[in-house]
């Protein structure tokens, strides 16, 4: 059965066309079936889809799922069309896919539920609910009022990470197809108390089912001195174009998106104080691309890198950068960006 949406079409009021349209030995006009079905909630309306072809062509029209839109005030537009599968607009629907933060505890408002913390020798992570010694929290897209608190690194090297499970979110392979082209955006926001300064830096990647590395990202680290108030907002994108063939053996694999930040405070509060590196809003989402006419499709990072990390688990991969590279980065100023207040 194809699956693609399609435009209304008066029924075949021969043969077994009509038996979707009777009730109760009456046969409804196939508008008001139609309208029925924008009413059935999200699981049913997959079950509805293998009743007949009748319904399941109904339920595959473009007018069904703009009033499904409609009618939970999502916006149509936000899916640009996309490649016309009623499957990505239930997914829209039903999974929230587009309008999610896919990292559910942003801000320590859990405290670090969801967060695995890295452990070392000395203090750990703090959490403080209302940041001190910086500017307040922008309003941004994904964020409510329980995003106001953020988490504090002290005076050593702290990192934790956050595991995604696209699958589990709805996202699944065949769905990540039809949502070409579309990109992975993280994001994480960031700023120091005034009086002590810090040091950021964080890693992204993207693992299969084995945890194995496909691609990945690793960023300079950020020094910001003392006097510094204002917040920061790191941002990556992972992009997949639409019609490279490499794209979609990739999205075949990709199930994991791991999200790790990191980093420390310069100098050493008073005694009971918080120290200075905060971490907030901390961020995944899922956006759908619309290339321009005659230009380059995006490519994932695979494309851009050699495949020798996909041989290592995330874990081997990440330990080993922390021994064998990230320390030793600290002694090079050229891995080091240094922000003017």
């Amino acid at each position: 059965m194809d699956e693609n949406v399609v435009e209304a079409s008066p029924p075949d009021q021969q043969g077994e066309e009509v038996n979707g349209f009777i009730f109760c030995g009456n046969t409804l006009p196939e508008t008001v079936v139609e309208l029925i079905l924008t009413k059935v909630d999200d699981e049913d309306v997959l079950n509805c889809h293998s009743v007949c072809r009748a319904w399941s062509e109904l339920i595959a029209r473009k007018s069904l799922w703009k009033t499904r839109f409609d009618n939970k005030q999502v916006d149509w537009n936000s899916t640009l069309d996309r490649n016309g599968s009623w499957r990505v607009f239930h997914a829209i629907l039903r999974d929230q896919i587009l309008s999610k933060n896919y990292i559910k505890n942003s801000s320590g408002h859990d405290q670090f539920e969801g967060w695995t913390v890295v452990p070392n020798e000395y203090h750990q992570w703090s959490i403080e609910e209302k940041p001190v010694g910086c500017d307040p929290l922008p309003d941004l897209p994904h964020f409510g009022v329980k995003d106001r608190s953020a988490f504090i690194a002290n005076s050593n090297w702290c990192s934790k990470y956050y595991l995604v499970d696209l699958w589990a979110e709805g996202l699944t392979p065949n769905l990540m197809k039809l949502l070409l082209p579309f990109q992975i955006k993280c994001c994480q926001s960031y700023t120091v108390r005034s009086d002590l300064g810090g040091d950021f830096d964080w890693e992204l990647m993207l693992l299969n089912s084995q945890e194995r590395v496909l691609s990945e990202y690793l960023s300079p680290i950020t020094r910001l001195p003392q006097g510094y108030v204002k917040w920061r907002t790191a941002e990556y994108a992972f992009q997949f174009g639409k019609s490279n063939i490499s794209n979609s053996n990739f999205l075949e694999e990709l199930r994991y998106v791991l999200f790790i930040h990191e980093g420390k405070s310069s100098g050493t509060p008073p005694h009971g104080d918080r120290c200075g590196l905060k971490l907030s809003r901390s961020c995944v989402t899922i956006e759908c691309l619309e290339p321009e006419s005659g230009e380059e499709e995006p490519q994932t990072e695979m494309e851009k890198e050699s495949t020798g990390f996909r041989k290592m688990a995330w874990r081997d991969r990440f330990f080993h950068i922390k021994e064998r590279n990230f320390y030793q980065r600290l002694r090079h100023f050229d891995d080091v960006e240094l922000i003017n207040v």
